[in-house]
């Protein structure tokens, strides 16, 4: 990542000095149990939408006088640029702060356990395909993992107020969230925003890999070969 893009992107979007610095420290492979800078993607080009999902405007409350309505666009692509094999898949997310009066301090992503993770954000959503995404303005300050035990880094966290206050206000639009993985495949996920209130909306994550039919019938054919197997074991045994 050429530092001057990253100065030029950081200072567009108002991120934090200290981002700025630390941008050669990027995410590239967020392993579990760490917490870095976000890496700054381009808008994925040759990127094909396999999946997208439109999930609100949803509304949380407390019962105590502090409300957030909220809106989150999904989507998985298959990425032939992406890092880990060409092909891979990408997870994306944006997040809307519709109304209310609570500001979002972390939005978090999952389940990611056992897939290798890079993760930062887009600043120029129009341009993903599929035209599910805007150009938002918030820009996560920190792209976070959880750690090994108890989840197997689980869970991938966007963070909003890890070096100033937040500035996911309502009426704003964040930067398309992006997470690249070597996950072939995807199944049904969810997004939570959480601050003074804990919000959910469905989404993707990555799946394991169903077996090929040639694999699966190799399997099968030597699970069924195991007796046969044991019977000629046990005659030379006695």
């Amino acid at each position: 990542m050429k530092s001057n893009r990253a100065c030029s992107l950081a200072l567009l979007l108002g991120l934090p000095v200290m981002l700025i610095f630390s941008a050669a420290a990027s995410a590239s492979l967020l392993a579990p149990g760490t917490t870095l800078p976000p890496d700054i993607f381009s808008a994925c080009p040759g990127c094909t939408l396999l999946a997208s999902l439109n999930s609100g405007p949803i509304t949380v409350s407390n019962g105590q006088g502090i409300t957030l309505t909220f809106d989150v666009v999904s989507a998985v692509y298959a990425d032939p640029s992406n890092p880990f094999g060409a092909g891979d898949l990408d997870f994306l997310y944006q997040v809307t702060n519709v109304s209310g009066n609570d500001f979002i301090g972390r939005v978090t992503a999952g389940v990611f356990s056992g897939f290798m993770t890079d993760v930062g954000f887009t600043a120029t959503g129009s341009a993903l395909p599929g035209g599910l995404f805007v150009n938002g303005t918030q820009a996560p300050q920190l792209v976070s993992r959880s750690t090994v035990v108890p989840n197997n880094g689980a869970t991938i966290g966007f963070v909003y107020n890890g070096l100033a206050p937040s500035t996911s206000a309502p009426g704003t639009t964040s930067t398309a969230l992006e997470i690249q993985t070597n996950a072939k495949n995807f199944a049904a996920g969810n997004v939570n925003l959480i601050d003074d209130l804990v919000g959910s909306a469905a989404a993707f994550e990555p799946a394991s890999a169903v077996p090929e039919p040639g694999s699966l019938a190799l399997v099968l054919t030597g699970v069924g070969f195991l007796p046969l197997l044991r019977k000629r074991v046990w005659h030379r045994l006695v």
